[in-house]
């Protein structure tokens, strides 16, 4: 299959774009409406981060596209974005690519020939990466009491 070439950032605000998500839902259940909005908008991020955004061939692999999800969801949700994933049923990468796959099987997204949903099992676990920018970091061999705040 070739991609689909929309503009990426109007992708989430279109007639086509509600009916997609309408449709995938039918079939499954487990992603809230908002969770493939920000898909479309991490799937902007990643193509913009790659510098594709002018290019022909905008396409982004599974990892691409998934470290454009968790660089935009820190970005956009900080501290929060584990939470806000695990209300909209995102607990994993792997969840990442069942909701690409989602759009691609109804024709909303494009693929290429080589592409596969193991494209999107890349070893990250998704609650550490939106978890550790914001873990104290011990200093090495301190104590706990040495943590504390001294006033």
């Amino acid at each position: 299959m070739r991609h689909i070439v929309r503009p990426l950032a109007l992708m989430k605000n279109t007639v086509a774009f509600h009916i997609a998500v309408h449709e995938v839902r039918q079939s499954d259940a487990r992603y809230a409406p908002h969770a493939y909005a920000f898909l479309c908008d991490a799937l902007d991020h990643a193509v913009k981060l790659l510098a594709r955004d002018d290019a022909e061939d905008r396409h982004v692999t599974g990892q691409e596209l998934l470290a454009g999800f968790r660089d935009l969801a820190l970005r956009e949700f900080g501290p929060m974005a584990l939470f806000v994933m695990h209300e909209w049923g995102i607990k994993t990468s792997e969840d990442v690519g069942r909701m690409v796959y989602n759009f691609i099987e109804i024709g909303f997204f494009g693929r290429n020939d080589t592409d596969s949903l193991n494209d999107f099992s890349d070893g990250v676990n998704m609650a550490e990466a939106l978890r550790a920018p914001y873990l104290l970091k011990a200093k090495a061999g301190a104590a706990p009491d040495d943590l504390k705040t001294q006033n």
